[in-house]
């Protein structure tokens, strides 16, 4: 994923940063982080149960520049580390 700042979109829209924030957070009911980092965290989920890719190379994809950083939101948002929820999915999968 590119390099998404709220700064830039709202720059490209012709935008003040605060404003375009504002309208964003009225509009989707959540901040742009918040926004941007569960949109990141999907295509992580997808990333780790459709390819054999490491947690790393997904981290790098999805746009985090930390693998750690990346494994703690991981976390965080779905209480289980990346590597430990594609585990779970493998073994979701050959239920199935």
């Amino acid at each position: 994923m590119q390099d998404l700042t709220l700064t830039n979109l709202a720059e490209q829209y012709n935008y003040h940063p605060t404003y375009f924030s504002e309208m964003f957070k009225e509009a989707a009911g959540v901040t742009f982080i918040q926004y941007v980092t569960e949109m990141r965290m999907r295509q992580a989920v997808r990333l780790l149960t459709e390819t054999g890719l490491t947690v790393w190379d997904i981290a790098e994809l999805v746009g985090f520049s930390s693998p750690g950083y990346f494994s703690s939101k991981f976390k965080k948002m779905f209480h289980m580390s990346p590597s430990d929820f594609r585990l779970a999915a493998t073994r979701k999968k050959q239920q199935s």
